[in-house]
């Protein structure tokens, strides 16, 4: 993975996803280098479309004259119909001046300068034609007095300039506002009316939306998304990973103190719940008044307050039918009720077990602030990385089909009659078409710039995006190999609990430290190992996802594929589900006897189908609470994030251009996703302290002809051993001495 960060970072430029590149194949905000012209560009972070006319064709879009201008002009800017002509050189943008036909031919400097239309006047260009069109005749007045020599050449450009199109520079047409670096104009109302009351309404109606979805193509979305990431950085850190620790840090304290309590109020509140459902579902069949007495007629007359008082006939019959379905499902919870009290009582004695462990140890809660900070640096690290693999490429020329060519062009005379600029009498020859372009043209540079066929574009470097594909796969490895680290050092502090009965006396010193400084030395490999064949399974699910997706996109309506990859989909989320349960006791019996990840696994096996009662009852029920904390979690932390980016500094385009969010999609998913990451960090603290302690007492039962010599009084009393018998077994049991940094395994053979 560092070889791949370094190849990308040689290579790659986030800038390419956030800012535009230019009608000369310069990219927005940064020094430039093409094909040996450089062009500093630094501070010049906006794409500007100097003829707003051209985006009326959405196919436009692409080969549209722009450049980089350091802010999108204002209100104040804009050239209004109603104060033409238009004078003043802030209502005009020009292309650069270097490579303009202007070029060294006025009292202007700045090579990448867009403000010269005041300097126009100034050329000593004289190779002109002396005659003024007929289109400008209505306002040549205004612009032209001298009527030969470089002083009419300089005053008919500015003339000139007033109309689209014609160039040199281009009036501000429509106020603009930023989005995602570039300047979106927006035609004023007088504009749009009379543009789609013309007789090309039609087609102006379809430009828009043709424009839009110009900007929201796939890869363009994908980028603006990428780029919503960054911008939302803060929202990212205060929703997902502030909120994600300090809801953690509340449910665990609350699982803690409530065990006992949130268990049975979740098998009350679910009988309860079932028992209203059937009481609704007789109310709404009419059952309830007709047999069920005053009381039933006292509930059917508050019910019908919420719902209507009398549903038809066919109706009535088919609540019945729900209302029997509900009442045989309520009678079977109430019974698995029954069934599973002893069970339950398991699941609460090994939370209170390991509540004892973790009170032992109290600096076990803020282990997991370790794979946290891991967790939040492999976060960063492979978004930073992801960005510079996307944006590796360099600019290349292309070229527009023929016949998408011919069909892009806009009628010039006819915008400039909508908008006044020439009455309808004026009669023009039209342009003759472009000639087609050759299958094999090459272009300098500086014609392609001139060129409305042509435009640069960012080829991708497709051998490192195929790097992308081991870099995700990184990424699924290192998240798993961090919270398997997280599991050993958490089963190996819980287990010097059990081995030594729960005295912390005869604990070592820093029970947590000794856990990790074991788990360092010896057990990597295995973490490695197991994390390792996770990885791969996620990541076959991954490539699964993508060729469904693929398949849906490209119409695929084959049903056995789709059958088959159903299939396929559904027998990974299976083999993850037993692989990631199967890790998790390995990495238990790693930690307890230092075996290797194999050995530990087969053992792992071997007790969970000699006690299977045991584990499912307790594995159930606790893992139950565990995940709903993890939901509660992510979804506070998704609660946040929605309130955070429904502020103006998220939602405001014109004054908070920087930060505003095409779609706050993707930073409050990350913010849920990383919430849900923290949960299962800090509940991996009572996750593995349950399961430890459960593995741990049925390994002592296995070592010890079925009886354990180890197991806290509570957990004994739970799982129905007698007290008497562990006393009278007591005594014949040696005495463990007192540990310092030695594994958990030391104490099963003391």
């Amino acid at each position: 993975m560092f070889a791949i960060c370094g190849i990308a970072f040689s290579k790659g430029n986030p800038k390419y996803l956030t800012n535009g590149i230019d009608k000369s194949g310069f990219l927005c905000g940064i020094e430039n280098t093409l094909n040996g012209t450089k062009a500093d560009l630094r501070g010049m972070n906006y794409l500007y479309y100097l003829d707003p006319f051209e985006l009326l064709n959405p196919t436009n879009l692409p080969y549209a004259k722009t450049v980089c201008v350091k802010s999108c002009p204002s209100l104040q800017q804009e050239c209004m119909l109603s104060a033409l002509p238009c004078t003043n050189s802030s209502q005009y943008m020009c292309p650069y001046y270097g490579a303009s036909k202007m070029n060294a031919s006025l009292s202007y400097a700045q090579p990448f300068g867009t403000d010269y239309f005041g300097a126009l006047n100034t050329t000593t260009n004289s190779n002109c034609t002396s005659g003024i069109d007929p289109t400008f005749d209505k306002y040549k007045d205004n612009f032209v007095s001298n009527t030969t020599g470089a002083q009419f050449c300089g005053q008919l450009a500015q003339l000139t300039s007033q109309f689209p199109s014609k160039g040199p520079c281009y009036a501000v047409w429509a106020q603009t506002v930023p989005w995602f670096n570039r300047c979106v104009p927006l035609l004023p109302a007088d504009v749009r009316s009379k543009l789609i009351s013309s007789a090309a309404a039609s087609s102006g109606s379809k430009a828009y939306s043709g424009i839009s979805s110009g900007f929201n193509t796939n890869s363009a979305r994908l980028k603006r998304y990428i780029a919503d990431i960054g911008k939302a950085k803060w929202l990212i850190i205060i929703a997902g990973l502030v909120g994600g620790l300090v809801l953690s840090c509340v449910w665990m304290l609350i699982l803690r103190m409530f065990a006992g309590l949130l268990v049975w109020l979740t098998v009350f509140a679910s009988n309860l719940l079932f028992i209203a459902c059937c009481i609704f579902c007789y109310s709404k069949a009419g059952l309830m008044a007709s047999h069920g007495g005053e009381v039933g007629k006292a509930i059917a007359a508050s019910l019908s307050q919420v719902g209507e008082s009398d549903p038809s006939e066919s109706d009535r019959k088919v609540w019945a039918i729900v209302a029997y379905m509900m009442t045989a499902l309520t009678v079977l919870l109430f019974l698995f009720t029954l069934v599973m009290i002893k069970r339950l009582k398991i699941a609460i004695a090994c939370l209170k077990v390991a509540a004892q462990a973790i009170s032992t140890m109290p600096s076990i809660l803020f282990f997991p602030i370790l794979p946290f900070l891991f967790e939040v640096g492999l976060v960063f690290y492979w978004i930073y990385v992801t960005g510079y693999l996307y944006s590796s490429g360099t600019i290349t020329q292309t070229m527009r089909s023929t016949s998408s060519s011919s069909s892009s062009q806009y009628d010039v005379l006819s915008i400039m009659q909508l908008l006044g600029l020439t009455t309808a009498s004026t009669s023009a020859p039209p342009p003759p078409p472009p000639p087609p372009p050759a299958a094999a043209k090459v272009l300098t540079d500086a014609q392609c710039a001139d060129d409305p066929d042509c435009k640069f574009d960012l080829t991708w470097d497709k051998s490192l995006q195929y790097m992308f594909i081991y870099h995700f796969f990184g990424l699924l490895w290192t998240n798993q190999f961090i919270v398997g680290f997280g599991y050993v050092c958490i089963a190996g502090a819980i287990a010097q609990f059990y081995w030594t009965r729960g005295e912390s006396s005869r604990m070592p010193r820093l029970p947590v430290v000794a856990a990790m400084k074991n788990t360092t030395l010896y057990h990597l490999g295995s973490i490695a190992l197991g994390s390792f064949i996770i990885a791969i399974i996620q990541f076959i699910r991954a490539m699964l996802e993508y060729l469904d997706h693929h398949l849906k996109e490209t119409g695929g309506e084959n049903k056995l594929i789709k059958y088959l990859m159903c299939c396929a989909k559904c027998c990974m989320w299976y083999v993850e589900k037993i692989m990631k349960f199967i890790n998790k006791n390995a990495y238990i019996l790693v930690a307890v006897k230092g075996t290797g990840y194999c050995t530990s696994a087969g053992r792992a096996i071997t007790l969970i189908v000699g006690n299977a009662l045991r584990v499912a009852a307790v594995s159930i029920v606790g893992d139950a609470l565990i995940w709903l904390g993890k939901i509660s979690v992510a979804a506070g932390c998704g609660l946040i994030a929605f309130l955070i980016s429904d502020m103006k500094v998220y939602t405001d385009p014109v004054n908070h251009s920087s930060t505003y969010l095409s779609s706050p999609l993707l930073p409050v998913l990350l913010a849920v996703i990383i919430g849900y990451v923290i949960a299962s960090l800090f509940f991996s603290v009572y996750e593995y302290a349950i399961s430890t302690i459960l593995l741990c007492f049925c390994e002592d039962c296995e070592s010890h002809n079925g009886s354990a010599q180890y197991a806290p009084p509570l957990l004994m009393a739970a799982l129905g051993e007698s007290q008497k018998h562990m006393d009278r077994k007591k005594g014949k049991v040696e005495v463990a001495p007192r540990a310092t940094n030695v594994s958990a395994s030391a104490y099963m053979y003391t």
